[in-house]
């Protein structure tokens, strides 16, 4: 039973490294290849962020200053950990987390005018929520 429980452990772990999850701080992908903006730091994967994401995040960047992405990919039981939904979009590289200094109520508005963005949310942590859903906020 205990090597049971060692090897699902194991295996956890190495399914989130290779995943790129955000628990593996750091893990960015490669700037050239991502299309990464100089004023977008990933703790995250970048390689799974929408193009049209990623544009929304330079024009954030380009108007507020740096950008900090926390979360992108999430493999289910990360996503479990830090009470996502059940379906969220975050499972399958369609949702981004990111902080920005600015007024929030600015940079709702501004996310809210964005036309790639569907679901869009202020945090009370302070950090953001944009997705490629369906236009929505809760």
């Amino acid at each position: 039973m205990v090597s049971r429980i060692r090897s699902i452990i194991i295996i956890s772990a190495v399914s989130l490294a290779l995943v790129g999850c955000g628990s593996v701080a750091g893990v960015t992908g490669f700037g050239w290849m991502t299309g990464s903006h100089s004023a977008i730091a990933y703790n995250d994967t970048a390689w799974c962020v929408p193009r049209k994401l990623k544009k929304v995040l330079n024009r954030v960047a380009k108007r507020y200053g740096s950008v900090q992405v926390h979360s992108t990919k999430r493999w289910w039981l990360e996503n479990w950990w830090k009470g996502g939904a059940k379906d969220s979009y975050h499972l399958n590289c369609r949702a981004v987390d990111f902080s920005v200094r600015g007024s929030p109520s600015s940079v709702v508005a501004f996310l809210k005018a964005q036309p790639e963005v569907g679901g869009y949310k202020h945090y009370s942590s302070g950090h953001y929520h944009i997705d490629t859903g369906p236009r929505r906020t809760w």
